[in-house]
């Protein structure tokens, strides 16, 4: 079992005293020491002193909404792991939730295993090695290329032939999701898992128009690689396929 404290301090920002000794117990087994917060006042100072590597956070506050906490503690650190911990799983919530900066969501009442295992995938997220084997996209300066399509991780914009195209949280989610998996193809569960942020099996329906509308929204190019490939009855990739080189 690891020692208590041992990976570090996880901040639990949640009002209602009974969840939040649930997710203070449960972190606290994990390794990390919790640090409870009944309030964004109290997140906002305990953000600062601490510096956690991860935040649980509520999505109702008495003294302000969860998705305006989450902006503030996501610029202070562009790479802690925050986590909403909500009632809430529709998709505007959602993509809410993923414009303010939040990585994912855990649904109320919490269940200890996804708890665990959501904070453990986006820990491990966070701590991925940047260096990628021979053949995967290059990111130089916090950008992912692949021939026309050009992503950049560090202010969320996409480009397409030098053009920016405007996307809405969860097509860039999407986008970023395929582009770190380049070349290898996900399924519909594993989408709704890493890009809503929301267990698998809760309709994978969704999933298929959020892939039509980011189609939609990056329009054609040339076929130098980048594009969203199907594979049907289980989901999609991003190719990979390096430019033609010019004579």
């Amino acid at each position: 079992m690891t020692q208590r404290g041992a990976r570090g301090r996880v901040l639990v920002v949640e009002d209602d005293a009974i969840s939040a000794d649930l997710m203070e117990a449960v972190v606290e087994r994990e390794g990390f020491t919790a640090v409870k917060c009944h309030s964004a006042a109290e997140a906002r100072v305990a953000f600062a002193a601490q510096r956690p590597v991860a935040v649980l956070l509520d999505w109702v506050l008495p003294d302000a909404p969860g998705t305006e906490v989450c902006r503030e503690l996501r610029a202070q650190d562009p790479v802690v792991t925050i986590i909403f911990v909500s009632g809430r799983n529709d998709e505007t919530s959602i993509a809410r939730g993923l414009d303010a900066g939040a990585d994912g969501f855990v649904t109320k009442p919490v269940r200890e295993g996804e708890l665990v295992a959501r904070l453990e995938a986006q820990l491990r997220k966070t701590s991925r090695l940047t260096g990628r084997a021979a053949g995967a996209p290059a990111q130089t300066n916090h950008r992912l290329a692949f021939g026309a399509l050009e992503i950049d991780l560090k202010a969320r914009e996409v480009y397409v032939s030098g053009k920016l195209k405007k996307l809405g949280p969860l097509q860039y989610r999407l986008l970023e999701y395929l582009a770190r998996n380049a070349g290898v193809a996900v399924s519909r569960n594993q989408i709704l898992n890493e890009v809503y942020g929301i267990a698998a099996d809760v309709g994978t329906d969704r999933v298929d128009v959020l892939v039509q509308r980011l189609r939609q929204k990056l329009g054609a190019y040339p076929d130098t690689g980048g594009h969203i490939i199907a594979h049907p009855g289980y989901g999609y990739s991003l190719e990979r396929r390096a430019p033609a080189a010019r004579a």
